[in-house]
């Protein structure tokens, strides 16, 4: 009786031990599987932090055409060409802005009604006007001036919103001579032309409260120099009524 006692005691310390050395390793397995599939998941999800695009939609958007097509108009056909050129390029310079050329057949007429098609898209119109012409005066040989005119047309109601005109003038590079200027062989200040784009431009964008960023150089226009020169020969050739000559009238640009 004590022997089998005995016995059946150590089977079930035998069958005890057993259960619980089973039950340590399935635990072990466990905690091994859930470290792996932990590892795992840095992986997954660090790409996606890094994609950032930016909305093109968010910029203002301009569509920006000129009137080049007047008939009866004394302005060289690439006046048009270089203030277009020019305003597109200076609103572009701002960050928030987005500025397309629309040609240079664009009358204000056009403008409007190509506006009234956009819905996103502010449609700028700009004309070349002659100082004289507009004060009904007769243009002599090298004495016409222009300056750009701006019309700012709302999209979808085709509204004009703003309009204005610049107050640098573009003037013909005078070298003497009697030709008379004609459409296409009137030669003008390249310097004033693209002055007078760049302001047409700062002033549109002034009406949206937006700013282009300065040029840190500023650049010296010879041409306007020489063209100054040239309407002051009259003073130059009586010095002893002032004393101003051309080479001071170059040092005072330098220091303006």
């Amino acid at each position: 009786m004590i022997g089998s006692t005995h016995k059946r005691a150590a089977a079930i310390l035998f069958i005890f031990l057993l259960c619980t050395a089973t039950a340590l390793a399935q635990s072990g397995r466990r905690g091994t599987g859930g470290s792996t599939t932990t590892a795992t998941t840095p992986s997954v999800s660090g790409p996606k932090a890094t994609e950032k695009k930016s909305d093109p939609a968010s910029k203002l958007q301009l569509l920006v055409g000129i009137d080049g097509r007047e008939v009866f108009s004394n302005i060289p056909n690439y006046i048009f060409d270089t203030v277009l050129e020019n305003c597109v390029r200076r609103l572009g310079e701002a960050e928030i802005v987005f500025a397309t050329s629309g040609g240079n057949s664009m009358n204000r007429a056009e403008a409007r009604k190509a506006a009234k098609q956009e819905t996103k898209r502010w449609v700028i119109s700009l004309e070349v006007r002659s100082v004289y012409a507009d004060a009904g005066k007769q243009v002599r040989n090298n004495q016409d001036e222009l300056y750009v005119e701006y019309t700012v047309i709302e999209p979808e109601t085709g509204n004009i919103k703003r309009s204005g005109r610049t107050n640098q003038l573009i003037y013909q590079n005078g070298r003497g001579g009697v030709t008379s200027p004609t459409r296409n062989g009137a030669i003008y200040s390249e310097y004033s032309i693209k002055q007078a784009a760049r302001e047409a431009a700062d002033r549109i964008l002034a009406g949206f409260d937006i700013k282009a960023r300065e040029s840190p150089v500023r650049s010296i226009d010879f041409s306007l120099w020489l063209s100054r020169i040239d309407a002051q020969t009259e003073v130059y050739a009586t010095p002893h009524k002032s004393d101003r000559s051309p080479a001071r009238t170059f040092h005072q640009q330098l220091g303006a």
